[in-house]
Formats: C-alpha cells, structure tokens, sequence
C-alpha cells in the first residue's frame, strides 16, 4: 500500500502540484479543500475529500479513513489587500483554522508537517536578497496569519512532538513541465501571470 500523505488545499494552484509530485514519488495523496478557490478539476492523482479546515469532525473522519502519515497543509486565503480589509477573515481561517488541523493531528497522532508558509512574513526588507534568518516584520494581516502559524508550530513541537517545516515562498508561478496543471486565480493577483497578461494583451 502507498504511504499517504494529507494535502490541504490539494485543489489549488500549489497543492495540485504537490499532489501531482506526490503521486509520482511512491505516495497517495489524499487532497482536502472545500474548493472556496480550489479546483476540483486540479483533483488526478488521489482521492477527493471535501471539507473545511475549521471544521474537526470532518478532519477526524478523513484521518480516520486514510491514516495519512503526515500533512502538507497549503489552505489558507492569501489576498493581501482584502486582508487589510476583512482581517477578521484571515484571523478565523489561517490561523483558527490551522489550530483545528494541528489538533486533529495530535489527537490522531499525525506527527509530521510541511506549512506552506510566506515571504510575507518578512515585511520590508533590510536586506536583498532576504536570507532565512531575516528578522520577520509582516506588514499586513495575511503575513501576520501566517507568522502566527508559524511560530504556533514552533509551540506545538515543543509541547506535543509535531515536527514540521516552513516553505516562505516568493512567486511562485508557471505550470507543470506537461502541461496538466496551471494557474487559475479568480481575481489573478499574482505578479508574474498579471505582468505576463499585460505583455499579451499590449502585443
């Protein structure tokens, strides 16, 4: 039997690829979205579960049916500037929502993790390029979200033993190198395909 992996968001942009990746790697991804942005056809190589990362007992139910043996957890709304207008949002759903899906895990003991983090984080920066260890200074309520995952993951493997990893992307953009997957953004807010968007359409 394949080893399972649990990839929240596993309908979006990144975590199709993931998935993707995954299934040709030896493991069966198990994709988690409630497809607010995903896309359900992004779903290929595994199996689809719908649910919300805020809600528990759907957690519960789908750990208990596959056993993954960790979590690529890539859910999370990531527009920054409807962050700064409904922070409330981004507050309840990255970072409450992350508190539920770390729980489930515990309670089912999945140890392992990889957050999908941000460069966000950082905020302005000091230096360029920005190392690692740059001091992080979000300026906005999604880099916050995000920064407070982040340091709660530091809290949960000292108290409870998860063990996890941060991925503070930059831009991450373009398909796959067959074609099957793509970006679909609705609005497309991202800087290299709007950039891209703007060169077709003044050519």
């Amino acid at each position: 039997m394949k080893r399972r992996i649990l990839v929240t968001d596993g309908a979006g942009y990144i975590g199709s690829h993931t998935c993707k990746y995954l299934f040709h790697h030896g493991f069966e991804p198990i994709c988690y979205d409630n497809l607010v942005h995903g896309h359900r056809d992004f779903v290929k190589w595994g199996p689809f579960e719908e649910g919300d990362i805020n809600d528990s007992q759907r957690l519960h139910s789908v750990i208990d049916k596959y056993r993954p043996e960790a979590v690529m957890h890539f859910a999370a709304y990531a527009y920054v500037g409807e962050s700064m207008s409904d922070p409330m949002k981004y507050y309840r759903n990255n970072v409450y929502g992350s508190m539920t899906l770390l729980q489930a895990m515990c309670e089912r003991d999945v140890q392992k993790i990889v957050f999908s983090s941000t460069c966000a984080t950082y905020g302005v920066p000091e230096t360029i390029p920005i190392p690692v260890e740059h001091a992080q200074q979000p300026v906005d309520p999604y880099g916050r979200s995000k920064l407070a995952i982040e340091r709660m993951l530091r809290d949960y493997t000292y108290a409870y033993g998860i063990r996890g990893c941060c991925l503070r992307y930059f831009n991450a953009a373009g398909s796959d190198p067959e074609c099957e997957l793509g970006e679909w953004h609705e609005p497309e807010t991202h800087l290299i395909p709007s950039n891209l968007e703007i060169v077709i359409c003044a050519g």
